[in-house]
């Protein structure tokens, strides 16, 4: 009746349709190593994580875990949030992945593991002091981060992922920000000697406050968060939000459940492969 308006009626939703395609609805590329963390990160549906500006790939079973991780010698120093990882592998890779004796009782110890059939080696060390209980402390083979990796040659092969925070908000926040510019010029170092080196930083995650209020508050978490943010920007680095990651989950746990590590693994992963 009105041939005008319903073709200009039509040209609208083409345009409408268009752009809607080109911004939501192309493929994105899976995420990989240089880009800067950005808030907000994405989203969680049905207890998966789906990064805003990348694709993440899931690994659902230990062969497709085994595949990626197949001639990969991964490093990964942090606290009990980052055993968590080693933990997960560990249970996923039983069969495949086996530890070495280390002679050592406590879980804070150093976890070497290795399959010999697939050349791959995972190691899980604590970061160094300061730690906030005693459980932890020790004489014997203590580095920090930044020294951790200056001991490491480096390789297409090989693979660093690493996270500070926690421990650190029970004192001055100068410690912090002085240990993630040591660990920013280690990177670089590192960089410098072997290019091809991934490294994948786990950012602070938020948490229950049973006790320590004062110290443990999420408050000196996003302090951290944001620290790190400045400190790291524009190395090549990936990055595992853990920040946005737990507030979307609404985990409200220091260390979140499996069906959240899983995620976090995920996201490493596909820095890793990609």
């Amino acid at each position: 009746m009105y041939p005008f308006v319903s073709e200009l009626h039509i040209c609208n939703i083409y345009t409408v349709s268009s752009i809607y395609k080109d911004s939501h609805l192309e493929k994105k590329k899976n995420c990989t190593i240089g880009n800067d963390l950005e808030y907000p990160s994405g989203h969680v549906k049905e207890e998966i994580w789906y990064p805003k500006a990348c694709t993440m790939k899931t690994y659902h079973s230990p062969e497709e875990l085994n595949e990626c991780l197949q001639g990969k010698f991964l490093y990964m120093y942090g606290d009990s949030t980052v055993h968590q990882w080693m933990a997960y592998f560990e249970g996923k890779l039983q069969k495949t992945l086996k530890p070495l004796n280390l002679y050592v009782n406590a879980w804070a110890h150093t976890h070497i593991n290795v399959d010999i059939e697939r050349n791959i080696q995972v190691v899980w060390k604590r970061h160094g002091r300061p730690f906030a209980y005693s459980d932890f402390l020790t004489v014997r083979e203590e580095h920090s981060i930044p020294r951790e990796i200056d001991f490491i040659g480096g390789n297409g092969h090989t693979v660093i992922a690493l996270y500070i925070g926690v421990h650190f908000r029970f004192f001055p926040i100068h410690h912090f920000i002085r240990r993630l510019l040591n660990i920013r010029r280690a990177i670089e170092r590192l960089h410098l000697r072997s290019p091809q080196t991934k490294v994948i930083i786990k950012t602070e995650n938020t948490g229950e406050m049973i006790n320590e209020f004062e110290m443990l508050t999420d408050f000196h978490g996003y302090v951290h968060y944001s620290i790190m943010e400045i400190v790291l920007k524009g190395l090549n680095v990936g990055f595992v939000n853990g920040w946005d990651m737990t507030t979307a989950f609404n985990t409200n746990q220091i260390h979140p459940p499996e069906s959240f590590i899983r995620n976090e693994v995920n996201m490493l992963m596909t820095y890793i492969c990609t």
